[in-house]
């Protein structure tokens, strides 16, 4: 997950999933924060997950595939027209992700994005305006807090010892 006291060699493909990865949260940030606001803000969470899915550099390959597997399901619901569905699981990934950082990094209240991820979620499937720009607001700041520390941390840091993947 972290080892950043290790810097293993990185060639083109390693700079570029990293900064698809950090862009993620980026995205995270900006359409969670409009998700009150805006139904379409959803399309922006889904290509969040998706860009944090897609590139994930974690040396177990049960909760890589897991949290692979959560924006799978998203693109599935959301193609078969049950963007509730779709939504809960694009956070999944997005909340797992975070609670992953919490542990690599210990970027502050990162392990409790799970918790209040689902429970955007459901403000969202109960329709409660007020909780969802409440827990929106929640989960933008942290989003952002994650996306300014990744930003900041050398690109290495994302990658750690790559002779410790499970492939």
């Amino acid at each position: 997950m972290a080892d950043p006291h290790i810097q293993s060699p990185m060639d083109f493909l390693d700079k570029l999933t990293v900064c698809l990865y950090r862009t993620g949260f980026v995205l995270a940030t900006i359409s969670v924060a409009l998700l009150p606001y805006h139904d379409q803000a959803q399309i922006g969470i889904f290509a969040a997950a998706l860009l944090c899915a897609s590139s994930l550099h974690i040396y177990l390959k049960s909760f890589r595939l897991l949290l692979q597997f959560a924006t799978w399901l998203a693109l599935f619901f959301q193609i078969i027209g049950l963007p509730e569905l779709a939504l809960g699981a694009a956070l999944t990934t997005l909340g797992g992700l975070c609670f992953k950082e919490y542990f690599c990094f210990r970027i502050f209240a990162l392990n409790l994005m799970p918790i209040f991820v689902a429970l955007l979620w459901l403000s969202v499937v109960s329709q409660q305006p007020i909780f969802i720009m409440l827990m929106s607001s929640i989960c933008a700041i942290l989003f952002g807090v994650l996306a300014i520390q990744k930003w900041r941390m050398p690109l290495h840091f994302d990658i750690g010892d790559k002779g410790k993947y499970q492939i």
